[in-house]
């Protein structure tokens, strides 16, 4: 019908994530009609007080599909994608993964499972890029099982300590590997702890600028200052010319 507005995927995305009047505001509609949609739908109404995401929930997002990982996380799909889409993250799709030269001198060294658990893709993803390469699988090349170094305690008090760049060049071992262990134990980098300093810097400068400030991608630095609902910085404050 011409005289109704339709609803846009993104915005069924948002019903319960947040009040039906902050949802209403923000897409510009009655809170009635959100809150008609949401019931349509079957999205139970936002609970302020309700389980709150872990880091470590938070790090499984994108990684797989939204109903996977609902059901593994024991919350519903809507909340998962939900979740997944205010973090600006993409939905998983291993086909879409890029490739760097890191990850390529993984291939043949460890077993295509391995690798995919490492680079958090299919293990079909892993296969396809190998046999695109010509890079044979370990078993033939003679080994009939990867062995794979073991961390030490000291190795492991590193994590979270240092970016995962300097763990990886301090231990001689790859970058891939540093992080996905990092992320196995739970520790959060260097660079996802937000400080009350580094907040007091959002909306200074420019995004940019202050992310190459803090060594924080500039997704990272827009995404914390629309959390703490602080405006853009134009710039930083000109001096006042004197008479």
């Amino acid at each position: 019908m011409q005289g109704k507005t339709l609803w846009p995927a993104d915005a069924d995305q948002l019903l319960g994530t947040m009040t039906d009047r902050d949802l209403a505001q923000r897409l510009g509609r009655s809170r009635a009609a959100v809150t008609e949609r949401r019931r349509r739908l079957g999205i139970p109404s936002f609970q302020p007080h309700r389980q709150p995401w872990t880091w470590a929930e938070e790090e499984l997002l994108g990684t797989m599909p939204d109903r996977r990982l609902a059901r593994r996380l024991k919350r519903s799909t809507e909340s998962v994608a939900a979740r997944r889409n205010s973090k600006n993250i993409p939905i998983f799709d291993p086909k879409k993964h890029v490739w760097t030269p890191d990850d390529d001198k993984l291939l043949g060294l460890r077993p295509d499972a391995q690798i995919a658990m490492l680079l958090r893709i299919s293990e079909s993803a892993v296969h396809h890029r190998r046999s695109r390469l010509g890079i044979p699988p370990p078993a033939a090349q003679g080994l009939a099982r990867t062995q794979v170094r073991p961390w030490l305690p000291e190795e492991e008090a590193l994590l979270g300590t240092v970016p995962d760049a300097e763990v990886a060049r301090r231990l001689g071992r790859p970058h891939t590997s540093v992080s996905a262990h990092r992320r196995h134990l739970g520790i959060a980098s260097p660079q996802q702890r937000w400080t009350a300093e580094a907040d007091a810097l959002l909306g200074t400068i420019p995004d940019r600028e202050l992310a190459q400030r803090l060594g924080r991608t500039v997704k990272a630095i827009a995404r914390r200052r629309e959390r703490l609902r602080i405006p853009a910085g134009g710039g930083p404050a000109q001096p006042r010319q004197q008479n």
